[in-house]
């Protein structure tokens, strides 16, 4: 997430969250999601924008990848170091310190509704190699989520700036083959409950339009 003024302990704390039931749920569904678009990342060189506190930098160098995570915040940097030491760079998302076509995939991570998405994306194209894939997670507050839970009403997602499928599809498309699924369709109110989401994904099959996460997977093209 695009968090630039967070503090170390404001960092600590959203990392806790991830720990908690809704948020290791949450975590859980974005990561298989991430998997799934990723599925043999051994050997390769992967960036992440909007790395936050480290967690899918782990995941990815534990996979046998190249992981290198990019963060504005030095807070969240501060957790993230803990996690994956070396392996991460401050910068602009806007602007990333890196040559073109470095990377074989780039991921990023609720970090486009906080910033300019489609400078992003340009970037995330620019430093993927032709070939290789760029994948990007985005909130939708017109799923059950954003329905039932409200978070546009408090921060940060109250300062975001949502994408609408559409949109995402068509920026997506301006830099390759692009595809766009939803994922997460239950929500942390007690009328749907985690345990409910294999059901709730099934159904959201006819319905991706009401998935939390908005999975955008653009193919570079050779």
């Amino acid at each position: 997430m695009h968090t630039p003024d967070l503090t170390e302990a404001e960092a600590r704390a959203y990392d806790a969250w991830f720990d908690k039931p809704w948020g290791a749920h949450a975590w859980a569904v974005e990561l298989a999601a991430v998997d799934a678009a990723l599925p043999d990342p051994s050997g390769q060189t992967i960036v992440e924008v909007g790395c936050g506190t480290g967690r899918l930098v782990e995941f990815l160098a534990g996979r046998g990848a190249h992981a290198l995570g990019v963060d504005l915040s030095p807070g969240m940097l501060a957790v993230a170091r803990m996690r994956a030491p070396g392996r991460l760079v401050r910068a602009d998302a806007r602007r990333l310190p890196l040559p073109d076509a470095v990377a074989d995939a780039t991921v990023t991570i609720a970090t486009l509704e906080f910033t300019d998405a489609a400078a992003v994306l340009a970037e995330l194209a620019r430093v993927t190699r032709p070939g290789g894939r760029i994948v990007a997670l985005a909130l939708n507050p017109k799923s059950l989520w954003g329905l039932l839970d409200r978070p546009t009403r408090r921060a940060p997602f109250s300062t975001a700036d949502y994408l609408t499928r559409e949109v995402l599809g068509r920026l997506g498309s301006h830099h390759g083959r692009a595809h766009l699924r939803g994922r997460l369709f239950t929500a942390a109110h007690p009328g749907f409950l985690p345990r409910l989401e294999p059901l709730a994904a099934g159904l959201g099959r006819c319905a991706p339009g009401l998935g939390a996460v908005q999975v955008l997977v653009v193919d570079r093209q050779v």
